[in-house]
Order: structure tokens, then sequence, then C-alpha cells
């Protein structure tokens, strides 16, 4: 995609560019400071697919360079960048031909690609349809150019199609002799040098003689300057030298020239209607606007069928009455005594008002009246010119429903819901009222999208938004923020309880399953978080932000369940914000470790290896604990540039070591989901070996059970291309997560690792000890090594023993410790 954008403001638009950058990293951007300068890039850089336009410009608005773009019929999208509370700015927009508006509030950037995206689509639109076919006659005896014009034209501008003849005389026998229109043709092409007529000749009996206004367009050879000189004083709209790229001016030569005539004509009915009007002339029957003539009492004398269409009523029904029959009876007595003292007093009258139809239907129309004066200056009658703007009225209301609504589910959009938000505040201040919000998150969802496809998980999203209207009270609020995240307003609460029990009600709307339209059946549950007014905040952002968070402990809490806010979540959010800041400035200090927990084998206590693990230490501060900053690392994508540090810092140690002839084992390093599903895992395994000379068999890698499965049919794919490197592979927490027996024996896996909640009760608990069993079995015959985590004493290991277990890690032997004393005690014997 290549997208336009037009921004004066360098703080907008270094957040845009950022933005870009990170959502939508393949789109072609560009950049422009002010209204003259897109203009430029819009002509000079060739075309894009959509042009994002902030209003307010420092030499123009987003509307002038819209009209220049719709103007030159550029198949391109145009988006519309405004200012929070400018709604109406917007709209203004949209209706000069905008495809779309984004406000400036905290929440546009995240919008930003889904609406790029509907802007993409139609910008394909309006390249595959656009305006109608241009009619060009092209008078050419050169077959050769001819030839050769026609595949250009046909190649660069479809829209042109041309008709060749090869004589004026040929065109003289297309056109009409006379009537000032063009006849089959919209634009004429004409060779200076016809066989029986110079093109200067023929212009001259088509404008003079003819009274023809097509547009004319005079192809000249080199050096003709004075000829094209003589055309222009002759009529000739425009004319184009034979230069050597000729052919690729000559589509906006003809295009402007079929613009210009376009122009001229209509200029030209324009002026004929109103001398018309002055003259007393009927009123155009074929006009699609109502006209009625009334005299200086205001009786009807004559209308036209347009009159008729629109009202219903005939000729003989309403001349000789008042227009007052038609009065809806929606404007009182002082709108129509303002209207008739302004014709009064300066012969004319223009605005909105509201008729009746005969059938008794009332519509909108927009209306314009005028005092028809004599010679003398003297007003003789009164022209009424109507348009039934009910369709009008129509669009207006379904862009602001666009623009208020969400278009897949009709519900209430985040602006919207946000409205009703701060005005029901408003309320229940006034009244003294509770009122509660409810921010509510489908719990793996992105499940569905991704296993049966988006449109199915559209088509969820609009199932669970009518499961949770038919729950709702008329006067509640059910929204849409985003993605697969609702929100539900609850005024005039009594209690929170009342909270408590919609909630709960809601969670058992989702209990049953969804049954899609090609027969899939789907099982979707949500975590909701509950925040009341006035106990959680006094206005909506505050509000809003603490039912989110309390949504996030539910998730946090098991899924499928409602939480209330409390205090103690703020207090939690603020440390997390400042764990991330602080976690992004270590990376770049530094402040990182690795510290390495040997590996030992289960039959004679020798060392085997050693499992990498992260450690940050602050200067100056305690040591952070991994439980609290790997999630973090995890959701904010860290984990990559971590997790590459981590595997080039224990392959470069593992390296140094064997360089001095110790055997150190093999050294196992764990890999993150976020790891896999951000970056190419095997360039940078590939890239850490040959960086660091270790070789690929000293190396494992330990993936979660989650993780792997997470990956779905790709799984297989992705051990396979790491295990074509050499490298070693494990299981890590195996029997914690949700494998397939039937994935798990096609997997190129070395190694499972019993997780340490097994091993901990292996001597007290019979269920421990028989999922150790059975794991220690199944890798035996899977010919797969088995190793346990968290081996804390001697009684353990002799029951892993007996099971067969391979090796074994913990603190029995050994917690994580620094490279240095790993050295010393387990490899140097110090």
């Amino acid at each position: 995609m290549r997208v336009l954008y037009v921004e004066d403001n360098p703080v907008d638009a270094d957040l845009l560019v950022r933005s870009f950058a990170r959502q939508l990293p393949d789109v072609e951007l560009r950049l422009a400071r002010s209204l003259a300068e897109g203009i430029d890039r819009l002509g000079g850089e060739g075309m894009v697919d959509v042009v994002l336009a902030d209003l307010c410009l420092p030499d123009g608005s987003g509307i002038e360079l819209l009209n220049w773009v719709r103007d030159r019929r550029l198949p391109v999208a145009f988006v519309v960048l405004t200012g929070s509370g400018d709604q109406r700015a917007a709209v203004a927009a949209l209706k000069a031909g905008a495809d779309d508006y984004l406000v400036k509030d905290g929440d546009y950037l995240r919008r930003l690609p889904a609406t790029l995206n509907a802007a993409q689509v139609r910008a394909r639109h309006l390249r595959d349809c656009r305006s109608r076919p241009v009619r060009v006659l092209y008078a050419e005896h050169h077959r050769f150019d001819a030839d050769l014009t026609t595949r250009q034209l046909a190649q660069a501008a479809p829209h042109l199609r041309l008709e060749v003849v090869d004589s004026a005389a040929a065109v003289l026998g297309r056109l009409p002799v006379a009537g000032g229109a063009a006849g089959s043709a919209d634009v004429l092409l004409l060779d200076y040098l016809l066989p029986d007529m110079d093109a200067l000749d023929l212009a001259k009996i088509l404008r003079q003689e003819r009274g023809l206004d097509v547009p004319i367009v005079m192809v000249t050879g080199q050096g003709s300057e004075e000829i094209a000189a003589q055309a222009l004083r002759l009529g000739v709209t425009d004319y184009l030298v034979k230069h050597p790229g000729y052919l690729n001016e000559l589509p906006l030569v003809l295009d402007k020239a079929f613009r210009d005539g376009e122009l001229v004509r209509e200029r030209a009915a324009l002026r004929e209607a109103v001398d018309k009007l002055r003259l007393h002339a009927a009123v155009v029957d074929s006009t699609h606007d109502g006209v009625l003539i009334s005299d200086l009492d205001g009786n009807i004398v004559s209308i036209n069928p347009a009159f008729t269409e629109v009202t219903g009523y005939a000729p003989h029904e309403a001349l000789g009455r008042n227009p007052r029959f038609l009065q809806s009876g929606r404007h009182d007595r002082s709108f129509y005594q303002g209207m008739w003292a302004a014709l009064l007093e300066t012969g004319y009258w223009q605005g909105e008002l509201w008729n009746r139809r005969k059938n008794g239907e009332l519509y909108p129309e927009w209306l314009t009246l005028s005092a028809v004066r004599n010679e003398a200056g003297a007003p003789t009658h009164y022209v009424g010119v109507f348009t039934d703007i009910s369709k009008l009225r129509n669009v207006e209301a379904r862009l602001s429903h666009l623009a208020h609504h969400d278009p897949l589910t009709s519900l209430p959009n985040r602006l919207l819901a946000l409205s009703r938000l701060e005005h029901a505040i408003e309320v229940a201040q006034r009244k003294g009222q509770r009122l509660a919000v409810l921010c509510l998150d489908l719990d793996r969802f992105k499940t569905v999208n991704d296993s049966l496809g988006h449109s199915a998980g559209d088509e969820l999203l609009c199932e669970v938004a009518a499961r949770l209207r038919s729950r709702l009270r008329e006067e509640d609020t059910l929204g849409r923020l985003g993605g697969d995240e609702f929100l539900v307003l609850l005024e005039d609460l009594d209690a929170p309880e009342g909270a408590a029990l919609v909630a709960s009600d809601i969670i058992g709307a989702l209990e049953p399953s969804f049954v899609l339209r090609d027969g899939a059946e789907v099982f979707m549950h949500a975590s909701i978080g509950v925040s009341l007014y006035p106990d959680d905040g006094d206005d909506h952002l505050a509000l809003i932000r603490n039912a989110d968070a309390a949504m996030y402990r539910a998730k946090a809490e098991g899924r499928n369940t409602c939480r209330f806010y409390t205090e103690d979540l703020t207090r939690l959010a603020a440390r997390r914000l400042d764990l991330e800041t602080r976690l992004r400035r270590a990376l770049a200090n530094g402040e990182f470790v690795v510290h390495y927990q040997p590996a030992f084998s289960v039959a004679d206590g020798s060392l085997i290896g050693a499992e990498a693990l992260v450690r940050w230490q602050p200067p100056g501060e305690p040591m952070v604990s991994p439980g609290d900053f790997i999630p973090i690392a995890e959701e904010t994508g860290l984990i990559v540039g971590l997790g590459e540090w981590v595997l080039n810092t224990a392959c470069r140690q593992w390296r140094a070591w064997l360089d001095e002839g110790l055997q150190p084992g093999a050294i196992a390093v764990n890999l993150s989901v976020e790891q896999i599903r951000r970056s190419d895992v095997q360039a940078m395994l590939r890239a850490a070996l040959e960086e660091t000379g270790l070789a690929p068999h000293c190396l494992e890698l330990e993936i979660t059970e989650s993780s792997l499965m997470a990956q779905g049919e790709q799984a297989e794919a992705l051990l396979a291309g790491l295990k074509s490197l050499g490298v070693r592979l494990a299981i890590d927490d195996f029997g914690t997560g949700y494998s397939s027996l039937a994935y798990l024996k096609r997997f190129a896996i070395d190694k499972l690792k019993i997780d340490h909640s097994f091993v901990k009760d292996l001597a007290d608990d019979r269920n421990d000890l028989a999922i150790a069993a059975a794991v220690v079995a199944m890798a035996q015959a899977l010919e797969m090594t088995v190793q346990a985590e968290g081996v804390e004493t001697e009684g353990q290991l002799a029951l892993l023993h007996e099971l067969g277990c391979a090796a074994f890690q913990g603190y029995l032997r050994s917690p994580p410790v620094p490279a240095e004393a790993f050295g010393r005690r387990f490899l140097r014997g110090g």
C-alpha cells in the first residue's frame, strides 16, 4: 500500500510515522508538510493508493486537497484527520467526497490500520471503476501513428475510448450540423496534416459554421508553435507537439480538455436557465427539481412534472391554490413569516423545510424562492425551485451511523459509547445515582481467528453481540470498543450487586456453544471487569481504565469470571508501567547477566550440562525476580532481543570453556513463544552458532509445551527446521500444557523435562508418582531422554532413579549460579 500523509504538525507526524513502522511495516509512506507539497507529491511522484490528510494545513485545508484530487479523477482513496471534538468538519469532508475520517483521540493510531485497509479497498475500486469512458474521435491518416497512439492509450488510459478516422470529411460526417454538442464524441483529437484539409480549417468550420463547442486537441509536428498559437485563436482547446515523449502527456491533455468542455457546457446551460427565468419562459420539463411559479398573491400558476413526481399532486390539483396546502405542520407561523419577509425585502429566500406529499408522507426539501422581475425591476411572479433531499438525509443518517457505530455488529463504537458514558455520568451526578461500567473481553478469541479464519471470527462476534444485547435492558448501553472487547453501561444502579448479577447473567449467556454457518461448534467465554461511579472514578476515562484493570485481573485469576476494581489494581498497574520502563532501560544499559543451573546424571551424579537462565541485576539494587520481568518482556516483545542476547552469551561462554579444554556438557537455552512468533528463530540460531563457533550438538533448545502447541500445524515444520541445524530439542515443563500424543510422536524431540510441580510431592503423592512414571515410560518408548526439574531431596532423587529417569537439576545439587562460580565449582573442581 502506498500512502501520502499530509501533516504540518511535526509531533503528530512523528507519532504516526512510528505507528506505521510498528503496525504497517509494508506500507510505503510519503510525507508532505503543506497543501502545496501534497499536490506536488501527487502530481510529481506518481499515483498513491491512499491520501491521509489533516484538515488544517498552513497554506490551505485538507478539503482543498480533496477537491484537487477529485477534480482530476485520481483513483485514490482519501482519509481526513481531524481534531477531537471536530466531527462536524469530518462530516463535511465526507460530503465533499472523502472516503473516511479519523478523529485524533487517544485511540486513533490503533484504529489506523483497519481504516487504511478499508481505504485501500476503496482505491482499488476507484481504479477498477474510473469515471465513465470518454469518447475521443481521432483524425489521423498515418496508420503507424494511429496504431501507436491507440495502443498507448489503451494501456495508459483505458477510459479514453478512441474512434479513429483518416480524414476531415469523416470527422464532419460524424458530427451534427448545429446545436453545440459533440454528438458521438466527447473530445476531438486532430492531426494537423490531414489529407483533405488541415486541422485549422476543420476547427474553423466546426466552431464558426457549425457552432460546436466540442473540445478540440490538435497534434502538430516539431517547430510548429506558430501554427499552435493560431489554432488557439480559432477555438482549439489545446495542442500538443510531437516530441519524443508526447504520448505520455496525451492522456492528461485529453482528460483536461474533456473537463474544460464539460465546464463550458455546464456554464452555458446555467446561463440559458437564468435567461429563461428572467424572460418568464416555462420551466424545463426535464429538470429533476420541482418548480412552481406563483403570482404575487401566492397562488400557483405553473408547475413542472417534477413537482407532481415529488409531491404527488397533478397540475389540476395544484394550480390556483396557495402552496400552504403542502405544509407539514412541523414549522410554526413565525418560520413562514420570516420566509415571506425575506422574499419581499430582498426578492430571495433559501432554506430547508419539511412538506407533506399527497399520500401524507413528510419529506425534507431544499427550497429556493426568487422574485421574477420585469424590465422595470418590479416583481411580477415568484418562482420556487425545490429538491427532495430525503435521500441525502438518509445518506447523512447512514454516515452518522457509520461514524458512531461498529460496522460489523452495528453496536455503538468507542466514540459513541464514551459519549453516552459522559452523559450518563452527568445525569448520575445531578440525580445522585450510581452507575456501573463493565469491560468485557472474550477469552482466547484469537484461537478462533487463527484456526477457523477471520470470517468465522467476525460471525462469532456478531453472535456474541446478539446474546449480550438480549440480556440487557433497553436503557443499558452495549458497545464494541474494538477487536473482541465490549463495554456495558448500566445506569440508575441501586447497588453494586446489580452489576454483579448482570455480569453473571452475561457469563451464563455465553455458556452454550455457538454454531457457525459452516457447522463449526465454538465455545466462547468472557472475562469481565467492573468499575462503579462514583466509587471508582468520577470521569469516563477513570471508569474505563479501572474496569479494564479489573478485567485483566479476571483473566489472570482463571478467566470466564468477573472482578470488581479495587485500589490495589491501580498500584499494580503503576508498578507494571514503572517496571516496563526500567526493563527497556536495563536492556540498553546491559543490566542483565546469565546464570547457569547444572544438570546431572541420575545414575552416577556426573555433570551433563546446564541451563542458561537470565537474571536482572540493577546497579546498587536487589535482583529483580524473573517472575516479575519475564511476563512483561513477553507482552512487550522485548523478549526477542533479550532472548537473542542470552543465546549469544551462553554460546560464547560455552565455547570459551571448551577452548580451555573443559567438559561442560550441553548448554540448554529457553525459547519463548514470542521469540518464535516475532522473529526468524532459525536465522537467529544460525547466526549465533556461526559467530561463537559453538558446535550445534553442544546446544539444546528448550521450548515449553504450551508454546509448542500454540504453533498449531506449523509446530512440526518449526522443529524440523531447528533440528536441521544440528541442535538438540527439549520440551520444557512437560505435563502442564495440553499437547497431543499424536503430535508428539511426529516431533523431532530429544528430551522431555518433567515439570517441578510433579517432582515436588513425588514421595507423598501417588498421582505425581504415576504421572512421572508414565512420562518416563513414554519417553523411553519414543527414544527420548527424560530430565526432572526442581529436585530438592535425596528421596526424590532415589524415586527418579527407580523410575529410570536419566537426568535431573535442582537445588539438591545447585541453584543457578554465575558463570565464574559454575566454572570454579563444576568444571575446575574448585
